[in-house]
């Protein structure tokens, strides 16, 4: 845990945790409480989060789209800064719900925003994505300056989500890091793997369990192997950007923009036949139609998140897959 004393002094109150019941958001919860800070996680589904945490986290119902709920909360607890994982996040789905995209992920983040300028809360690290990116074969590792062109609708959103964090921090002196996550997996623990129903490791265990295939969406694709290629990184990993962003942030640095990944690219068939072979299988994998939204090859340059917070990724695909079976 960082050591000085503007950290130190963040520690006095707590900081609050949207979308603190979903997967990275446990894991973020898990960390920051470890190291001494108190969270307070807010969700708007917390089904699952008393199951997770103990009773010394902090857990409220909050819909980030109703401002009042927002609001609620920033009067009920004074908080050092805000971690913004809320968000609605399937790329199939968002071709289809843009409404509900919108709403959650461009007007819930606003209201964190306005709400943050009113209390007088400067510090907000927020959850971006690789899928803001339109990466092709035969390109570099992107880099965070690379052109912005999402093909999903969902990468749409976190576009415009994050250009409102800029302004906002230009405009109101909010200080705040935006992480543009790659592929998330792993799990530090039983209790907080993915049980998403989106991700291709946690959805290729379950079906290998049932006695299914795995599904392959796509082997058309211009890659070596047919299928996409994506930079897988531990959640764990994530998890300690988030501690390491808090220490930045306490010495009031201006706001940035970090790719978090490895570096290193698997495809899909790849992530398919390391499962099969750590889980003693050998099952034929079903190819099926691209989904809408998908992009052929994406990793991440992670050198500015190095430099900047000193973010190193610390655990392989094999250790990713095992953790989460």
């Amino acid at each position: 845990m960082p050591n000085d004393q503007d950290f130190k002094r963040a520690l006095r109150k707590p900081w609050l945790v949207t979308g603190g019941a979903g997967y990275i958001g446990g894991h973020v919860v898990h960390v920051l409480s470890k190291a001494g800070i108190r969270v307070v996680l807010s969700d708007i589904d917390l089904d699952s989060a008393n199951d997770k945490f103990s009773g010394q986290t902090i857990i409220e119902k909050c819909d980030i789209r109703e401002k009042s709920e927002v609001e609620a909360l920033f009067i009920k607890y004074g908080f050092e800064g805000v971690i913004h994982l809320a968000a609605l996040k399937s790329v199939e789905e968002s071709q289809t719900l843009r409404k509900e995209y919108f709403e959650t992920n461009v007007t819930g983040t606003i209201n964190i925003l306005e709400t943050m300028n009113e209390f007088g809360v400067n510090k907000l690290i927020y959850s971006s994505s690789a899928a803001v990116y339109q990466a092709q074969m035969g390109e570099n590792l992107v880099v965070e300056d690379s052109p912005l062109s999402p093909v999903s609708y969902y990468g749409q959103t976190k576009v415009e989500a994050e250009n409102a964090i800029l302004e906002f921090s230009k405009n109101n002196q909010i200080n705040a890091i935006i992480f543009r996550y790659f592929n998330v997996a792993g799990a530090e623990n039983s209790n907080l793997r993915d049980t998403s129903t989106q991700n291709l490791i946690p959805i290729t265990i379950n079906r290998i369990r049932s006695g299914m295939a795995p599904e392959i969406f796509g082997d058309d694709y211009k890659t070596p192997d047919g299928t996409a290629i994506r930079d897988y990184v531990d959640v764990r990993d994530i998890a300690n950007a988030h501690l390491k962003a808090i220490s930045y942030l306490s010495r009031n640095l201006t706001s940035c923009v970090l790719n978090i990944g490895t570096g290193f690219g698997a495809s899909v068939k790849e992530v398919i036949t390391l499962t099969q072979e750590i889980m003693g299988t050998k099952i034929e994998p079903l190819i099926k139609n691209r989904r809408p939204g998908d992009i052929s090859v994406i990793a991440a340059d992670c050198t500015k998140a190095r430099e900047v917070i000193g973010f190193e990724s610390n655990f392989i695909l094999r250790e990713m897959i095992e953790t989460s079976i």
